[in-house]
C-alpha cells in the first residue's frame, strides 16, 4: 500500500517506475482528468475528481491489467456501444495516480492535471506541488507508448502494380505509424503542434495539417524503420496496438525489395490481419506490464 505526506507519495519504487510516464501518455491520448464545477462544492456531498481512460471493448483484458496493477479503479463496459471506460475516483487512490503522473505530462492537458491537483488540495488539506510540462528525450521514458497505445495507429498498405496488377507504376510497400491529435486544445485554446513537433523530429519526419482542427504525425518505416522499431523494443505496447505493431514490423521486412507473386500474398495477409480486420488477440505481452 502506498503511503502520504502532504500529499506526496512515498512509494518511491512506484514513482520511479515506467508505469508513470505510460499512464501520463494514456491519459493525454485517450483519457480525461474530471473535476466538479465550483457549484458542486457548496453541496454537501464531496466530490473528488476524476481520471477516466476509453478505449474499445477489445481492450477490456487490458483494462483488467491496469487496474490490477493499480490495485483500484473500476471498469463500465457499455451496453449500447463498443466502447468501455477505465475510472479512478476513490480518494487515496486518485491522490496516487495524480503523484504517479505529475511532472510526466507533455500536451496542453495537463491544465487538467492542475485543476485536479488544486480541487485534491483544496478538499482534503494536501500540498501537491504542480509540476511542469516534462522536456525529457522522449526516448528517455515510456511516455510515447502510453501515447501511441491511445491514439496511434500502425498501417501496411500495397501501392502500384502489387495493388493493382494493371497498373503501370511500380509496386511498393507502405508501413506507417502515425499519431492523430486536434490542433488546438480547446479547453486552453493552446496548440498542440509543439510536442507533435517534437515527436515528429524524434522519428525524423513531419507533421501534416489537415481540415477540421487535426493534425497527424507520420512516420514512414521504409525511410526510417530503425527508429520506429528502437523505441517500441525498449517501452512495448500494451493495448492490442502491440499486435499491429508487430504486423508492422514483419511488413517492414519487405522494404526496398522487389516482390514475388507469393510475398505480396503474405503482405496483404499481414495487412488484412491488423485493426478492425483484426480477429485474433494474444495478451502474453502484458505479462511484461510496466
Amino acid at each position: 500500500m502506498s503511503l502520504f505526506k502532504n500529499g506526496k507519495m512515498l512509494n518511491i519504487k512506484m514513482k520511479n517506475s515506467q508505469l508513470g510516464y505510460y499512464l501520463a501518455g494514456l491519459i493525454e491520448g485517450d483519457g480525461c482528468i474530471w473535476t466538479p464545477s465550483e457549484s458542486k462544492y457548496r453541496t454537501n456531498r464531496v466530490y473528488n475528481s476524476r481520471i477516466i481512460i476509453t478505449a474499445h471493448k477489445k481492450e477490456i483484458l487490458f483494462f483488467e491489467k491496469l487496474k490490477s496493477n493499480l490495485n483500484g479503479g473500476y471498469i463500465y463496459e457499455s451496453k449500447l456501444n463498443n466502447i468501455c471506460r477505465y475510472t479512478i475516483a476513490e480518494k487515496n487512490k486518485v491522490i496516487e495516480v495524480i503523484n504517479l503522473i505529475n511532472g510526466k505530462f507533455r500536451t496542453p492537458k495537463i491544465s487538467a492535471l492542475y485543476k485536479a491537483i488544486d480541487h485534491m488540495n483544496h478538499l482534503y488539506g494536501l500540498r501537491i506541488d504542480k509540476l511542469p510540462i516534462d522536456n525529457s528525450n522522449l526516448d528517455a521514458n515510456s511516455w510515447l507508448a502510453g501515447m501511441t497505445d491511445a491514439d496511434g495507429n500502425f498501417m501496411i498498405s500495397l501501392e502500384g502494380n502489387y495493388a493493382n496488377k494493371n497498373s503501370t507504376k511500380r509496386g511498393r510497400v507502405k508501413c506507417t505509424y502515425s499519431i492523430k491529435q486536434i490542433n488546438i486544445y480547446p479547453l486552453t485554446g493552446e496548440s498542440c503542434t509543439p510536442f507533435m513537433t517534437k515527436i515528429a523530429e524524434f522519428f525524423e519526419c513531419k507533421i501534416n495539417y489537415k481540415v477540421d482542427n487535426t493534425i497527424t504525425f507520420l512516420a514512414q518505416a521504409d525511410k526510417k524503420p530503425f527508429l520506429v522499431k528502437s523505441y517500441f523494443n525498449k517501452y512495448p505496447l500494451m493495448t492490442s496496438k502491440y499486435l499491429n505493431y508487430l504486423c508492422f514490423i514483419e511488413a517492414s521486412g519487405y522494404l526496398g525489395r522487389r516482390l514475388t507473386d507469393e510475398e505480396i500474398i503474405v503482405i496483404q495477409n499481414i495487412k488484412n490481419s491488423m485493426n478492425n480486420k483484426r480477429t485474433y488477440y494474444n495478451w502474453d505481452h502484458l505479462n511484461n506490464f510496466y
